[in-house]
């Protein structure tokens, strides 16, 4: 999947939670640079990084494919 849609995506899910850059990558124990990089798409979200948004979003295995995997999702149709 491309850098930049998984970015937008994890934006999305932050605007939903109401979860600031600075709270998120305290919480997945990186800087604010590396989340913002991954969140413009500079860089790619690692495995280990994508478990953390799965459990800090309590995201279920399905969602958590969709957003990290799917190439459109339920979300980018409307």
């Amino acid at each position: 999947m491309e850098p930049e849609i998984v970015g937008k995506r994890v934006k999305k899910l932050m605007e939903r939670n109401e979860i600031e850059l600075q709270e998120l990558a305290n919480k997945m124990k990186i800087t604010e640079i590396e989340l913002k990089n991954k969140l413009e798409g500079r860089e790619e979200f690692y495995i280990d990084e994508m478990m953390k948004i799965k459990t800090i979003f309590q995201l279920d295995s399905s969602d958590c494919d969709e957003l990290f995997f799917q190439e459109e999702t339920e979300i980018e149709k409307i």
